[in-house]
Order: structure tokens, then C-alpha cells, then sequence
């Protein structure tokens, strides 16, 4: 059967701050590339997982189910807006929910609400009080997706905020609606530096149901 929803994750970074090796830093004893594939399979049986290049898919290899598919960018060092068309290009349902490797806390029902949210219009995306939106964690129309990647990369922008921009109907959430299933809003928590990671440590440590919320059978 078709999945209804797909999730692409992006693991193509370089990470200035925190070396090439960050979707592999290890947190409660799995790596943050792991615990964000096991929750993007609770979501969907159809998941890709994009690395940045040859060198990233080879090290990633060991840390996802034989079950998700990896692929690596069509052009390498191109931003996340290649790393997210190479993932729509595989993918096989009419939407697709992209995250981000380095958000270890992401949790299934806000991508399940954005889903339901989605449903009808180009996409839906988190928006905070502020204005500021969170393209990284947005589920998109499959074909508006592709539509809109191609015209802004013809424009000579890379980033997946600006492909939003070119779609015509986006719903954007509130963080405050969000917070009906994600009270503290750990989706969002980026682990980019040391001090992050250490954060991190002390959200798992406190935070014991996201181990179950994130259970999933080994699927290797």
C-alpha cells in the first residue's frame, strides 16, 4: 500500500561548528541520525535519508534500517534545497514531511497535525509569534514541492524558505497550536553546537517518554 505521507531526512550538512561528523554524535547511546530516522518510521514506512555526499552515505550506512532508502545530493554543496529535491525525487506519496538530522527531539504528532493541516494546500509550516517559520520541519506537496524547488533554484536562490515563497497556498501553524501536542516545543530543538548537545543530554534525561514515543521495531 502507498504511503500517505513520506518523510525525507536531511543529513548533508557540513556543520562549521560542530564537524562533519554531527548526525553521528551519540545521545542516550544512538546517534541523533538515528533517533530522528526512528521517528520519521513511525510516521511512514517511506522514508530517504539524503547525505551530502559519497564519504556521508558511506558513514551512514550502519546507523538506518536496510528498510530506509539513502541517497546522497545531485549537485554536493548546494545547501539543503538540492539535499530536499534529491529526497522529493524519490519519494513515493502525494506529501512529503522534510526534517532535519540534527533535531533529535522531533516528535510524530506535530508532523501528523502538519499533515492533516497540509491537506489540500501547497504546505503547512510552523510559524512562531514572531513571524519566523520552520521550513525545516514543513510537510509539502509532493509535485507543488518539485514545481517550486525547480523555479527557485532557476532564480538563483537555494534555500527551502525561499521555495516556500513561490507556492501559492502554504498554511502556516502556530507554534502555539503546536504546543496541543508538543507542550514544550522540543520538535524545534537544533542541536548545533557542543553546548546543544549537551542541552540535549539533559532534555533525554528528563523527558523519559520520548524513548516509547519513538520505539519502533528493528526493521534491518
Amino acid at each position: 500500500m502507498e504511503a500517505r505521507l513520506s518523510v525525507i531526512v536531511l543529513a548533508g550538512g557540513t556543520s562549521r561548528r560542530m564537524g562533519p561528523n554531527k548526525p553521528l554524535e551519540r545521545l542516550g547511546g544512538r546517534s541523533m541520525l538515528s533517533r530522528v530516522v526512528m521517528t520519521a518510521l513511525s510516521i511512514s514506512p517511506d522514508v530517504v535519508v539524503v547525505a551530502g555526499n559519497a564519504l556521508q552515505e558511506a558513514r551512514y550506512k550502519s546507523e538506518i534500517p536496510d528498510c530506509v532508502m539513502l541517497t546522497r545530493d545531485k549537485i554536493q554543496e548546494k545547501g539543503p534545497l538540492i539535499g530536499f529535491y534529491t529526497g522529493l525525487e524519490k519519494v513515493k506519496s502525494e506529501y512529503a514531511a522534510v526534517l532535519p538530522c540534527d533535531s533529535p527531539f522531533v516528535r510524530k504528532e506535530v508532523v501528523l497535525h502538519l499533515h492533516r493541516v497540509a491537506k489540500g494546500a501547497d504546505a503547512a509550516v510552523p510559524a512562531w509569534p514572531d513571524g519566523r517559520i520552520e521550513p525545516l520541519h514543513s510537510v509539502l506537496c509532493v509535485q507543488s514541492a518539485r514545481s517550486a524547488t525547480l523555479e527557485t533554484l532557476k532564480a538563483e536562490m537555494d534555500t527551502i524558505r525561499e521555495m516556500i515563497q513561490q507556492m501559492d497556498k502554504v498554511r502556516f501553524v502556530s507554534t502555539d497550536e503546536i504546543k496541543e501536542v508538543d507542550p514544550n516545543l522540543v520538535t524545534f530543538f537544533n542541536v548545533n553546537t557542543r553546548e546543544d548537545l549537551e542541552k540535549a543530554r539533559k532534555i533525554l534525561g528528563q523527558d523519559d517518554s520520548y524513548e516509547s514515543a519513538t520505539a519502533v521495531p528493528d526493521r534491518k
